[in-house]
C-alpha cells in the first residue's frame, strides 16, 4: 500500500505553527504495527472485453487502449511503454517495460468466478523487485476472463505491516511496510522522486498528515491521510486511489 507518515509536530515547528516546540519525545516517533482486523478495502469495480488479437479494459465507462496479444512489442499510446502480451490458459501474460528496462510482469489467470492478478513490479531507483497480488470476483458475464469484476483483496510481497518513523531536524525518514529501505522527505512539503513519480506531505492541523503520491505527468494516484490518536497510541491511516480505477483503504496501526 505504500504506507507513510511523518511528524506533524516536527512539520509545526518547521513551519512555525502556534504550537509550543518542547524538548520532549515527538509523538509520531517509533514503528508502528498494522492491526490486521482494522484492515477494509473497496476496490475498484471493471470489465475486460477479449478479442481475438487481444483485450480491452474499461473502468467507469471509459475503454483502455486494445492490449495486442501477439508476443510482439507495441507502444502504448497513454505513457509510451512497451508493452508484450501473451495468451496462457484463459488468461494472459503481460511484460511492460520503459526505455529498455523492464518494470512490469503481470499474470491474470481465472478459476471459477474469481480472477488473479499478479503484478511483479521492478523500480527503476534500484530497490528490491516486489509482487502485488489483487483478487477480484465477477459480478457478471462470462466466460472466462470476459465480464464485469469487482477487486475484493489486495497485498504486497514486501508488506511486513511495520512502519518506521524518525524525524530529524526539517526531515523525516521513514521505512515503509513494503519498501526496503527509508524514504527521505523534507518537512515543507516539497516533492520527492519515489516510484517513477513524487511523493510529499502536509500537515492539516497537529494531528492530522496528508501524504500525495503522483505519477510523472503530476496527476495524484493516491491521496493518504494519517490521523494520530489522542494518547498517541494508534494511528489510523486511510488511502484513497481516484479515478479511473477507485478504490479506499483504511487500517489502523499500534506503537510498539
Amino acid at each position: 500500500m505504500k504506507r507513510i507518515a511523518v511528524s506533524v509536530w516536527a512539520i509545526a515547528c518547521s513551519v512555525c505553527f502556534s504550537l509550543p516546540c518542547l524538548a520532549q519525545a515527538n509523538p509520531w516517533n517509533g514503528s508502528w504495527k498494522i492491526d490486521p482486523s482494522t484492515v477494509k478495502y473497496d476496490g475498484p469495480t471493471f470489465t475486460i472485453t477479449t478479442a481475438a488479437d487481444g483485450y480491452v479494459v474499461t473502468r467507469q465507462g471509459k475503454p483502455g487502449p486494445k492490449t495486442v496479444c501477439d508476443g510482439k512489442p507495441h507502444k502504448d499510446p497513454t505513457d509510451g511503454a512497451m508493452v508484450t502480451c501473451n495468451k496462457v490458459g484463459s488468461g494472459y501474460v503481460v511484460e511492460v517495460s520503459n526505455n529498455g528496462k523492464r518494470t512490469n510482469k503481470v499474470t491474470t489467470s481465472v478459476s471459477g468466478n474469481m480472477m488473479t492478478r499478479k503484478n511483479e513490479v521492478f523500480p527503476d531507483d534500484g530497490s528490491s523487485p516486489f509482487t502485488m497480488t489483487s483478487e477480484a470476483k465477477r459480478v457478471s458475464g462470462g466466460p472466462g476472463i470476459n465480464g464485469e469484476w469487482k477487486t475484493v483483496t489486495i497485498r504486497e510481497s514486501q508488506d511486513k505491516g511495520i512502519l518506521s518513523i524518525h524525524v530529524n531536524g526539517n526531515e523525516v525518514a521513514f521505512k515503509e511496510t513494503d519498501n526496503d529501505k527509508p524514504v527521505m522527505l523534507k518537512l515543507d512539503g516539497t516533492p520527492v522522486k519515489f516510484m517513477g513519480g513524487t511523493m510529499s506531505v502536509k500537515a492539516d492541523g497537529p494531528h492530522k498528515l496528508i501524504v500525495i503520491y503522483a505519477g510523472a505527468d503530476g496527476k495524484t494516484r493516491r491521496h493518504n491521510t494519517f490521523e494520530l490518536s489522542a494518547d498517541g497510541k494508534s494511528l489510523t491511516e486511510t488511502d484513497v486511489t481516484p479515478d479511473p480505477s477507485p478504490s479506499t483503504t483504511s487500517m489502523k496501526f499500534h506503537k510498539m
